[in-house]
């Protein structure tokens, strides 16, 4: 089979990992693909492209352009291959192939009061097309597919939920010298509490600070905050200080990838507070590097989570809190979730995501 991919989001934090990971777990699998690419300027010699048997198509076309909308479905069609894979919710109109698209989550409807009135409108315009043209829609949850079916009235049976993975090197043990070296380059403390993610409002990193002062000064350690959100940070830092608490935090913003082992390393335990998440990849890397987890109840968090994380109430501000302390000193607590966590994170592998998104591209085959 022959797919042409749109991988212009290879570095983003969220489809961009997306992307790496599915073609990895493509690769160690020997799917039998012959693939066409769509890239940004500069991503040519991604050496995983070169491992694969493709053809490299680049494109400048801006993100939600409308000039992408035309562009790309122009070069795709050019390409004759069996089909076209969008790995997020935007495809492009007049594509004459066959289209699967991955759809990671609806935060553009679940939470619109975070969005302009433009970007809430041009997303569910394009996700009714997608649901009404698409020929197989893959989501990385449960709680995605519900949300589709719930939203836009979507065939249960043209979903097919594929969750992604986790990287094999979080389980790879960490030494010391790079411990060292990770906490003297950012000037950290050892034992941390750790948040990752972007600091968009959903996050709720807002309601986190707030859990996180209320704990007792024997119980509370420094909060380390990474991710990128300068528009938000601001409000953030004006309200540690008001709380006296300026010097316990650390934002780092985004960080490299051969910092994040010893990062989560390094942390005493890993919380994601979000009111919603598609799927939510930060509770499991923490799991595999062998961190005790607290996330919400909220989106796919509690779904991807299972048994192997504290699970709590973000609309609660005393549930929040008591989770945090709990997870802080419960020793017991703190074991278990850190056995089940390290069984649970084993079981999402992007070898898994590969089969079951490589199953789905022969069904689409089968069909034509």
């Amino acid at each position: 089979m022959r797919i042409c991919l749109d991988a212009r989001k290879l570095w983003d934090s969220g489809v961009g990992t997306y992307i790496r990971g599915l073609l990895d777990g493509l690769h160690d699998i020997n799917a039998e693909i012959e693939w066409d690419f769509i890239v940004r300027p500069g991503d040519e010699n991604y050496a995983r492209f070169s491992q694969l048997k493709n053809r490299l198509h680049t494109s400048k076309a801006r993100e939600y352009s409308l000039s992408e909308l035309f562009s790309i479905s122009k070069i795709a069609n050019r390409t004759s291959t069996d089909f076209f894979h969008a790995p997020h919710y935007v495809v492009p109109l007049n594509l004459k192939l066959p289209f699967v698209v991955t759809i990671h989550d609806l935060i553009h409807l679940r939470f619109p009061q975070y969005f302009s009135a433009h970007k809430r409108a041009y997303a569910r315009w394009m996700f009714r097309r997608v649901c009404k043209d698409a020929r197989r829609i893959l989501t990385v949850s449960q709680c995605t597919k519900r949300d589709l079916i719930s939203e836009f009235g979507t065939p249960e049976e043209k979903i097919s939920v594929c969750y992604v993975g986790v990287s094999r090197s979080y389980s790879v043990p960490v030494y010391e010298e790079e411990i060292s070296q990770f906490i003297g380059e950012y000037s950290l403390p050892k034992d941390y509490l750790l948040f990752i993610g972007n600091l968009k409002p959903h996050k709720n990193v807002s309601g986190l600070i707030e859990a996180w002062a209320k704990l007792p000064d024997s119980v509370r350690p420094v909060l380390l905050i990474v991710g990128e959100g300068k528009k938000y940070r601001l409000s953030l830092e004006r309200r540690i200080q008001s709380l006296g608490r300026a010097k316990e935090v650390f934002f780092t913003g985004s960080l490299p990838e051969d910092s994040m082992r010893p990062l989560y390393r390094c942390a005493t335990a890993c919380v994601q507070p979000s009111w919603y998440e598609g799927f939510g990849s930060p509770p499991l890397e923490a799991m595999a590097s062998g961190i005790p987890v607290a996330v919400s109840n909220r989106g796919a968090l509690p779904e991807i989570a299972a048994d192997a994380a504290l699970v709590f109430d973000p609309g609660d501000a005393e549930s929040f809190r008591h989770a945090l302390e709990k997870i802080l000193t419960d020793q017991d607590l703190r074991r278990s979730l850190m056995e089940k966590g390290l069984r649970r994170a084993q079981e999402f592998t992007w070898e898994r995501t590969a089969l079951m998104t490589l199953q789905t591209y022969r069904e689409i085959i089968q069909k034509d």
